[in-house]
């Protein structure tokens, strides 16, 4: 892949791409938001793409933030993507099964479809068959019922951009032109097809320019562990049609008022130095930054906070069920403080690595290494005999994993808080 990617890259550095003069990143950036994705409970949605794709199951920020805050419960998610996939094209093993096989295999109720960053490097020449490609895509998958009762809700997400890493890597300005005019395509193709059309290539664009402190990206095109987190946000909040935000509360000690937002306040008392209240939460917070990134401030704002105002001079510490989260000065706590250590965090800690081992799973089962044991050459007399339970076990363990993934999904129905001076 390595190889192909730069080979692409020389070829596209040496033939110039043009966006038509009428088109410009500004007016991409003015396109209409994304029609919000239609999700029903119990609904099974399959990625399907490249390598952005296939690697959203080794950074599961998206669906764990589609698994807790959607509004319908048991929602479940597998990933069909393969590195180096096209529309046309998608190598596999010998009796691999096919894709509608294997869509059809998952039930799949909703399909996210990622591609055009492969197909870009083909320029101006290869975009009216990208286009006619894409069409016949979502004719194709309109007359299917991979959940044996209706025709699959399919997403298009666009490729991101291609962000500048500095020498030696190539200088993005031509592909990205190329990626611009492919984003657009895709969402003309989107619109006529009436399917939710999510556009990363602004988003990111926007992202690498106004966080120059933390990279994006591995190597221009593919996705960090920090731009899995940036970037899900704005698809998740894309897909539900909704801006996402932590539980945060807000108390003004000389009213003796405690104000939540997406969160229930009960029990609460006003002492000399000390309050106390229970919280009730509507949703889990959102997942954490990644440890030693630099987070976008938009982004990070929306993890969860505590402000109080009017709080006599001294230091003050926080305690959730009897737990310390953090300490400090009234003046801190007035300007407000993002709280990084509450037990409902460490229930999405744990729900994201519960999501983690059921991909990592059903990888197993999907791309299985004993491949030619399994659905190849060998599968008889040897294989017919010792691998299909094995692959049972498997999808037991899968289905065992998404029981505990469901339950921790919910927020925790109540925690204790209070505030008590330390010095």
């Amino acid at each position: 892949m390595l190889i192909r990617y730069c080979s692409l890259l020389l070829i596209l550095i040496s033939s110039t791409v043009l966006l038509p003069a009428h088109i410009s990143a500004a007016e991409t950036s003015k396109q209409p938001p994304a029609t919000a994705l239609e999700l029903k409970a119990g609904d099974r949605i399959v990625f399907i793409g490249n390598t952005f794709a296939d690697q959203l199951r080794l950074n599961n920020y998206l669906e764990t933030l589609l698994t807790s805050q959607a509004t319908v419960p048991g929602l479940t998610f597998r990933n069909l993507a393969w590195s180096g996939d096209t529309l046309k094209l998608r190598p596999r093993p010998l009796n691999f099964g096919s894709l509608d096989e294997h869509l059809k295999e998952q039930q799949a109720d909703v399909i996210i479809a990622c591609f055009g960053m492969n197909e870009s490097f083909d320029g101006e020449a290869g975009l009216a068959e990208y286009v006619e490609a894409w069409n016949q895509f979502l004719q194709h998958l309109a007359s299917q019922k991979y959940n044996g009762k209706s025709a699959p809700r399919v997403v298009i997400i666009s490729p991101i951009a291609h962000e500048n890493m500095g020498p030696p890597l190539p200088d993005p300005v031509e592909h990205n032109q190329s990626l611009e005019k492919y984003t657009l395509s895709m969402q003309e193709v989107a619109k006529q097809n009436q399917v939710p059309f999510v556009d990363l290539f602004s988003t990111s664009k926007n992202m690498m320019q106004g966080n120059v402190s933390q990279k994006l990206t591995r190597n221009g095109i593919h996705l960090n562990e920090y731009g899995y987190w940036a970037i899900s946000h704005f698809m998740a909040e894309q897909l539900l049609g909704r801006k996402l935000e932590s539980p945060s509360v807000v108390i003004d000690v000389s009213q003796k008022q405690i104000v939540a937002s997406h969160a229930k306040v009960s029990a609460s008392k006003f002492q000399a130095e000390q309050i106390e209240f229970t919280l009730e939460a509507d949703t889990l917070p959102l997942p954490a930054p990644p440890h030693n990134s630099i987070p976008d401030s938009e982004l990070l704002e929306k993890q969860p906070r505590l402000t109080i105002r009017n709080l006599p001079e001294g230091k003050y510490r926080l305690l959730v069920n009897g737990t310390p989260v953090t300490e400090a000065r009234h003046s801190d706590w007035a300007r407000g403080l993002l709280l990084m250590k509450l037990p409902s965090q460490g229930q999405v800690r744990d729900l994201r690595s519960n999501i983690d081992r059921k991909n990592e799973l059903f990888f197993y089962v999907y791309r299985a290494h004993n491949a030619e044991y399994v659905f190849g050459r060998r599968t008889k007399p040897f294989g017919a005999v010792s691998f299909p339970p094995e692959m049972e076990t498997f999808d037991k363990l899968i289905a065992d994993r998404e029981t505990t993934i469901k339950a921790q999904a919910r927020p925790l129905d109540e925690t204790k808080w209070g505030l008590f001076r330390v010095d």
